[in-house]
């Protein structure tokens, strides 16, 4: 393996949409970081085609330790994305679990990941309700989630900290 040692991995923020997710995904599934705990693709863009591409990685179960945290919030996922989620669970590790904050995940969405998880724990707990939570924002919320995309990543790259 190529990254033994990774334990996490956050790219939240960055330029790179569902195409750039699709390339990192895709070098998970061949195994390179057996120990992998968590991964952020927060405040991207990335969309249901994004969101597809890590249900894909998920589902090879193999690859990816048993007990991986996903992190895809502000990430303009929308019911396809959290349908890809649902279908990919069932062939995760025991312990994978994501967090799907403020997407525009829909009612659709929302039964199929809960029905998911559901289905395989046996109940479906409050804290993936919390999970799940979504705001729905003006037309156009990808451009709001690109903006605070940007706004984090330019604050990132400059060093600077935000305080209020």
């Amino acid at each position: 393996s190529a990254l033994p040692a990774l334990e996490s991995l956050n790219v939240a923020a960055n330029r790179y949409g569902a195409r750039g997710v699709e390339a990192v995904c895709g070098v998970f599934r061949r195994g390179v970081a057996p120990r992998l705990q968590n991964l952020s693709f927060a405040f991207m863009p990335i969309g249901d085609a994004g969101a597809a591409a890590v249900a894909a990685a998920v589902a090879t179960g193999a690859a990816l330790p048993p007990r991986l945290a996903v992190t895809m919030v502000l990430c303009d996922v929308g019911d396809e994305g959290a349908r890809s989620i649902a279908a990919a669970l069932s062939l995760a590790g025991p312990g994978c679990r994501f967090q799907l904050m403020f997407n525009r995940i829909g009612v659709a969405g929302k039964s199929a990941v809960l029905a998911a998880l559901e289905a395989r724990q046996g109940w479906a707990a409050f804290s993936h309700m919390f999970n799940l939570i979504q705001m729905r924002y003006a037309p156009g919320s990808a451009m709001l989630t690109r903006a605070m995309g940007r706004g984090g990543r330019i604050s990132s790259e400059s060093g600077r900290l935000l305080a209020s």
